[in-house]
C-alpha cells in the first residue's frame, strides 16, 4: 500500500498564518515577547517557543483541523497539499450541513424580527385607536 509521504506544514508555520490574541501580532509577523526570543536565542530551541502560548494552541488547533478534513493516508494522492495554509480549506459534507443549518436559523430569526416589527406596527395603530375612542367617551361623559 503506497504512503502520501506529503510532508505537512510545521506547526511553526500554522501558528505564523493565524494572528496572536495576546500581543495583535499580525499573521506572518513574530509575536513581541522579548523573554521568548532571548531565550530562544541563548538555547537555540524550536522557533515555535517564541511566540505566545495562544498563539500556539490556535496554529494546533488549525492544523488538526486540517489533519482530519484530509482523507484517510491510503486516500490520498500523493504530492497533492491537504492543508489551508495559502489555499482555501477544502469543504467537507459536514461544514456545508452545518452552514445550511446556520443559513436556515438565519432566516428563521429574520422571518421572527419581521414579524414582531409588523405586530409592532399594528400595534401602534390600534393604540392610537384606542386613545382616540377613550378621548371620545371622556370628551361625550364631561358634556
Amino acid at each position: 500500500m503506497p504512503q502520501n509521504r506529503t510532508p505537512w506544514p510545521s506547526s511553526y508555520q500554522y501558528a505564523m498564518a493565524n494572528s496572536c490574541p495576546t500581543c495583535k501580532a499580525e499573521p506572518g509577523v513574530e509575536c513581541t515577547a522579548p523573554r521568548k526570543q532571548a531565550t530562544q536565542e541563548r538555547l537555540g530551541a524550536d522557533p515555535l517557543w517564541r511566540l505566545h502560548k495562544t498563539r500556539q494552541r490556535k496554529g494546533a488547533s488549525h492544523r488538526a483541523q486540517d489533519v482530519a478534513r484530509a482523507p484517510w493516508v491510503e486516500d490520498r494522492i500523493p504530492g497533492q497539499r491537504y492543508d489551508s495554509l495559502g489555499t482555501a480549506a477544502p469543504v467537507s459534507a459536514v461544514d456545508q450541513a452545518v452552514q445550511a443549518r446556520i443559513a436556515a436559523a438565519r432566516a428563521r430569526r429574520d422571518g421572527r424580527r419581521q414579524q414582531r416589527a409588523e405586530l409592532n406596527e399594528a400595534r401602534g395603530y390600534g393604540l392610537q385607536s384606542r386613545h382616540a375612542a377613550k378621548l371620545r367617551r371622556w370628551q361625550g361623559e364631561g358634556a
